[in-house]
């Protein structure tokens, strides 16, 4: 079991670059998790997370609990009703009527009305409390495991922390089935529609409890892989319950990005603007052709089998040879400002892009 390194501490500084407003304490406040968010007329203008679309509905998520949702393409926002004020990172809907989202503070929320509102299922205190319980309890059936000492380590560790972790992404494979994935190797499964949330620690190799960053579909049915730091790479199975690490990733940096292409390979991106490509769930790799950029913090395919990335430093990139090689992509409202950062990407309709970062959300036309 890996100790984290300064090295380590310096990539989740940066990844949590992407959650935070500048100045903002790292420290958790535990009240977020009783408050809920304050209506702002500003929520679009404001820091910016996720956008995604789900069915016909864009979703966009935000600082101190806003979740916003569009029904006319992104012209306009509705603010959701949201029980927290945690930073929310990620968001699924498998319906056009069940959603979950996560953030900080190992929040995890439900929606039933398709994002309209939301309740809370589960938060960083259950994670610790929970997890020394269960782990403890597996340590003392299974006294010949190594690593469930270890386990109930970072459980304990967990408890004394309090709920200061973030969730950084969720997915559901159905209804009723779905995993949440985070800082510190944090993975949670639910096989009932989040009533109630598993660790699932012991079911990936993540001797080191790596940061998971996102999740992309591999071809084969039930299959997924998920990608996050120093080089982490797993190929989950829903069907049986496990992931397994993938060691011939050429690379040690962290990739904060992950996408399918149409031939169904995956194109990762992440710190200095490295991007990678493999045509066979990770058995060998190609370097992506791009131009020089900052770390590459989204990817997203068009519906014409397009891909785009985008950098935080602002730089928009397309490929349309399967995620090979990226190009400049020379927007019809001219570059961004040399300042301004992007967080994430989205298809929007009628040939635009959907941006958000620091300044809320905007809308771009594309070549």
């Amino acid at each position: 079991m890996g100790c984290i390194t300064s090295v380590r501490r310096t990539v989740f500084a940066i990844a949590l670059s992407l959650f935070y407003l500048p100045g903002q304490v790292l420290a958790a406040s535990y009240d977020v998790l009783e408050l809920p968010a304050v209506p702002s007329e500003m929520a679009s203008k404001s820091l910016i997370f996720t956008i995604d679309k789900f069915g016909e509905r864009y979703f966009a998520t935000g600082h101190r609990g806003h979740i916003l949702y569009s029904d006319d393409g992104g012209e306009s926002w509705q603010q959701a009703q949201v029980p927290v004020r945690s930073s929310i990172t990620g968001i699924h809907f498998p319906t056009p009527e069940l959603g979950w989202a996560v953030g900080h503070e190992g929040v995890i929320l439900h929606s039933s009305d398709g994002g309209e509102s939301w309740v809370k299922q589960y938060d960083g205190i259950r994670y610790g409390n929970e997890g020394l319980a269960y782990y403890t309890k597996l340590a003392e059936e299974n006294p010949d495991d190594p690593d469930l000492p270890y386990y109930v380590e970072e459980m304990e560790f967990a408890v004394s922390q309090g709920a200061d972790k973030p969730l950084f992404g969720v997915r559901f494979h159905s209804d009723k089935y779905g995993h949440a994935m985070g800082a510190y190797g944090m993975i949670l499964r639910t096989e009932d529609g989040g009533q109630t949330w598993e660790h699932a620690l012991h079911n990936v190799e993540n001797d080191s409890f790596y940061h998971v960053f996102d999740f992309a579909p591999l071809p084969e049915p039930g299959k997924f892989f998920l990608s996050g730091e120093a080089g982490l790479f797993m190929v989950g199975d829903v069907n049986e319950r496990h992931a397994r690490q993938v060691h011939s990733v050429p690379w040690e940096g962290s990739f904060f990005a992950s996408t399918d292409t149409a031939s169904g390979a995956i194109v990762m991106g992440g710190l200095r603007g490295r991007m990678f490509r493999t045509e066979n769930a990770g058995d060998s790799w190609t370097v992506v052709e791009k131009p020089t950029t900052s770390a590459v913090v989204d990817l997203v395919r068009l519906a014409d089998d397009r891909i785009v990335a985008v950098s935080i430093d602002g730089q928009v990139m397309v490929s349309a040879d399967d995620g090979n090689s990226f190009s400049p992509m020379v927007l019809s409202d001219g570059p961004l400002s040399s300042t301004e950062r992007i967080y994430t990407v989205a298809e929007g309709p009628d040939n635009t892009l959907l941006i958000g970062g620091p300044d809320g959300i905007r809308k771009l036309e594309l070549p």
